[in-house]
């Protein structure tokens, strides 16, 4: 009993990130949860702050004390520390917002951002997660388990005006644990200062973290 609550409350968080606020008759409808359930469950996480209610919409959201836990976990990855310093570097290299995101089932999860100093920027991606399979950090995560080198993977969207360039980000074992990526408006993505300034350097920061992940690996 107290197995299947606790599924159902991490049912609940799941669908509060995705859909980023719901009331209690969306999460019972969503769930197939009788309302009366669904509100004794939101109520514990509302005490324990991993849920909060917005007043002004009468639905739920993630609470403060969910993003802390998140936050901690993202903390304790050791390669992202290893990563933040050239992370820093590229971005001051090409004044451009450079992420570093991981996968999470069929999802992949920006964890770190270095943002642009300049008067036009875009929406953060930091702590969201998309469909792998519809970003380019997503794209060359799934792609990298099978293939070898630091590929890279594009998405000039003029259509949503932002667009983005990736690689991968490799451990001790050359396994794919990670991505990394420059995001911009995208007239300032052309292909052509993809190709001539912002891939190399991209690639170039990627081989460096990898490097200093396996300092026994050559990859000569």
């Amino acid at each position: 009993m107290a197995t299947q609550a606790l599924e159902d409350a991490l049912n609940i968080i799941e669908l509060l990130r995705n859909e980023y606020s719901m009331g209690v008759s969306e999460l019972s409808k969503a769930l197939k949860l009788n309302k009366n359930k669904v509100f004794r469950i939101i109520a514990t996480l509302e005490l324990k702050g991993l849920v909060e209610l917005d007043k002004d919409t009468g639905k739920y959201k993630l609470g403060m004390n969910l993003i802390k836990l998140e936050h901690s976990y993202i903390k304790s990855l050791e390669f992202l520390e290893v990563a933040r310093p050239l992370l820093r570097n590229l971005r001051q290299e090409i004044n451009e917002t450079v992420y570093m995101a991981i996968l999470h089932k069929k999802d992949v999860i920006y964890i770190y951002e270095e943002p642009a100093r300049k008067s036009v920027i875009i929406n953060s991606k930091l702590a969201r997660r998309y469909r792998a399979d519809r970003t380019p950090a997503g794209k060359v995560l799934k792609r990298a388990v099978k293939e070898v080198g630091f590929i890279v993977e594009y998405d000039i969207d003029t259509q949503e005006e932002v667009s983005e360039v990736a690689t991968i980000v490799r451990d001790e074992f050359y396994y794919p644990i990670a991505s990394i990526s420059v995001v911009a408006p995208s007239h300032r993505m052309s292909m052509e200062r993809i190709e001539n300034e912002i891939k190399d350097r991209l690639i170039s920061t990627a081989e460096e973290i990898t490097e200093l992940l396996a300092p026994a690996f050559s990859l000569d």
